[in-house]
């Protein structure tokens, strides 16, 4: 009885510990599961990483999985086609670079603004962002979501910049023949032609400056 009693005691102290350790590692697996917005800027930091390295087309459900060690359905919980992954992962990089160029020419002294921005746009540390809008831009005639992240980003873009060359205009600094908006207009497009030149090295970095800042000088009276 004794002897019964010892195994059924040693028995029981064993079922114990397995369930102590049991519920003390989902205890941990509950401590250390990431958000749903966690998980998403995980997934969308790899989805960046790669457009980096071998350009937005690279991306896929399969791909970013495999980089992050995680099973496609994963990833395809939060962006359920690769489309909508690459669209994301577009505007999470553009709006980080356009909010870095932003906060370099607002930094400026005042009624500098534009010249900062100009600056800005055409320098080395902006020729990866430039990179992406361009590949976004040749995806984007085929991908519907990414299609309408440019259009919105691009229109975004616009309209601080315009808020940027009236808040100059008014400094008397830049001379606006129009209005804020089309002159805005017409510098960012002359910037996007010059960022081309920029990340193909078509043109050098001196010759690009100097185009832009003759046009900022005929246009813009700077």
């Amino acid at each position: 009885m004794r002897t019964s009693q010892g195994y059924w005691w040693c028995h029981q102290q064993c079922v114990d510990g397995i369930v102590n350790s049991v519920s003390s590692e989902m205890s941990t697996a509950r401590r250390t599961r990431k958000s749903a917005e966690q998980r998403r800027d995980e997934l969308l930091r790899c989805a960046v990483r790669v457009s980096v390295t071998d350009g937005l087309a690279a991306i896929t459900l399969r791909r970013v999985a495999t980089d992050l060690g995680v099973t496609p359905g994963l990833v395809s919980h939060y962006f359920s086609t690769a489309e909508q992954l690459v669209a994301g992962t577009f505007t999470s990089a553009a709006e980080s670079d356009l909010e870095r160029l932003l906060d370099r020419a607002e930094s400026a002294r005042p009624g500098a603004a534009t010249v900062a921005l100009i600056d800005a746009v055409l320098d080395d540390e902006a020729r990866q962002g430039s990179a992406l809008w361009l590949d976004a831009w040749s995806l984007g005639r085929w991908n519907a979501p990414l299609r309408a992240e440019l259009t919105r980003l691009d229109a975004e873009w616009k309209r601080r910049v315009a808020e940027l060359v009236a808040a100059d205009a008014q400094a008397g600094t830049v001379r606006i023949t129009d209005d804020a908006v089309s002159t805005a207009t017409r510098l960012m497009t002359m910037l996007d032609g010059l960022s081309v030149q920029v990340v193909t090295r078509a043109a050098s970095q001196a010759d690009v400056r100097s185009i832009a800042h003759s046009y900022a000088q005929l246009e813009l009276g700077l």
